[in-house]
């Protein structure tokens, strides 16, 4: 019971009922007092009547008539005086009217009763109007919020301020609002991340499709020498290999977008993941003849998983390598303090013009001054979801032909 008690209204009209209660018992406590002091004054005047009478008669009663009326008589006495009025059909079976003193103290006993019992139920009908009508307000209060929010109105809230069961339903219901409110922008923001995806997989693949349905419907229909073939072959074998590295790619970026890939992290070597990324590259570079340093002054245990970091590194190194001429270098530098992590990769290639900067995140954008036409533009975008999905951030500085400068960091 005392988890009831919790709330206000409970204790309130606990209260009020209590109060009640004890006005109605003093009410007829002062009613039967009352009608007590009547019924006294009507049997003095009774037996004032009677003794008065019975002294005229014979005044030599007076001394034993007032004894009896004064002190309570013996059970004998009792019965000898109910077998005398009953010869004359005095009884408790008589009607109430031929009592006249006891007749008239009944009836108003009567009423008082019944008036107290009308008053009391009208002032407990108020009161139980009133108490339900408020309950029944702020019930109706909740079915219109619960209403809005089906009709997709989440901005209303339940504000309750006392202590009881009605703030902690008021609190679960401004608590599921804002979950479907959560639960519904997340499928929005899912239902947009499709379209988009679908949209950008349809655009990155029209061109090489296209070139190869139109190479193989050449190779088809004509006669072709055998070296026009094989470039033709080979030019279908590029495209195809763009193409499959492209849908590769699209998927895991959409697969870390929507987190349906676990990133398994361990406390393991940050000097090696970097090194097997820069061995990764170390053919590509000796081509371009591009200088990839690594500056490490320490070895840095860090939580990551190294195969999705090593990919993230891969990708920024590798986009540093095709803006990077001949002859430049790479440098990549690895440092640690008390509140954070960093890995610094910098190279002396074209750089990025300062209107392109804030969008070289963004999938399949391709720098104004970017001399690469080949250039898909998801690496980074899929590098940096790797690196926050490591709860890390990556930022970028750049200088046109001076080069440009990759910070990404990790928060202790």
């Amino acid at each position: 019971m005392r988890r009831y008690f919790i709330n206000s209204e409970l204790k309130i009209s606990t209260a009020v009922l209590l109060f009640l209660m004890t006005i109605f018992l003093l009410i007829t406590s002062l009613l039967l007092k009352m009608h007590h002091d009547n019924l006294k004054a009507d049997y003095i005047k009774s037996l004032g009547a009677i003794s008065q009478r019975v002294v005229a008669k014979n005044p030599e009663l007076e001394k034993e008539i007032i004894p009896l009326i004064t002190k309570e008589i013996s059970k004998e006495e009792g019965i000898k005086g109910s077998a005398f009025l009953k010869q004359y059909g005095l009884t408790e079976d008589l009607e109430d009217s031929l009592f006249p003193y006891v007749s008239g103290t009944i009836i108003r006993n009567n009423y008082s009763i019944v008036l107290i019992f009308i008053v009391m139920t009208t002032i407990l009908f108020i009161l139980n109007y009133f108490q339900y009508s408020f309950f029944y307000k702020r019930i109706r209060r909740l079915t219109f919020a619960a209403k809005k929010v089906v009709d997709g109105n989440y901005d209303i809230a339940i504000n309750e301020n006392r202590e009881g069961d009605f703030s902690k339903l008021a609190i679960s219901f401004n608590s599921m609002r804002g979950i479907i409110r959560s639960n519904l922008s997340d499928l929005r923001r899912e239902k947009q991340f499709l379209v988009d995806l679908l949209s950008d997989i349809s655009h990155q693949l029209k061109t090489p499709l296209s070139s190869v349905i139109l190479y193989n419907d050449i190779m088809v229909t004509k006669e072709l020498s055998r070296r026009q073939n094989e470039a033709f072959l080979l030019n279908n074998q590029n495209q195809l290999e763009k193409m499959n590295w492209l849908i590769k790619n699209l998927l895991k970026l959409a697969k870390l977008d929507a987190k349906a890939i676990e990133i398994v992290k361990e406390k393991q070597s940050l000097n090696e993941t970097l090194q097997d990324a820069i061995d990764a590259l170390e053919s590509k570079a000796y081509d371009a003849l591009v200088a990839i340093t690594f500056k490490e002054v320490q070895e840095i245990n860090f939580q990551h998983d190294r195969l999705w970091l090593e990919e993230a590194i891969i990708n920024i190194i590798k986009n540093a390598l095709e803006h990077t001429p001949s002859g430049g270098t790479i440098n990549l530098e690895l440092m640690e303090s008390p509140l954070y992590t960093r890995v610094i990769i910098e190279d002396t290639g074209e750089g990025i013009a300062d209107v392109d900067l804030p969008n070289i995140f963004k999938r399949f954008y391709k720098a104004k001054t970017s001399k690469k036409s080949e250039s898909i533009g998801i690496g980074l975008a899929l590098s940096k979801s790797i690196i926050e999905a490591h709860n890390g951030m990556i930022e970028v500085q750049s200088k046109l032909d001076i080069g440009t400068k990759f910070i990404i960091t990790f928060i202790k």
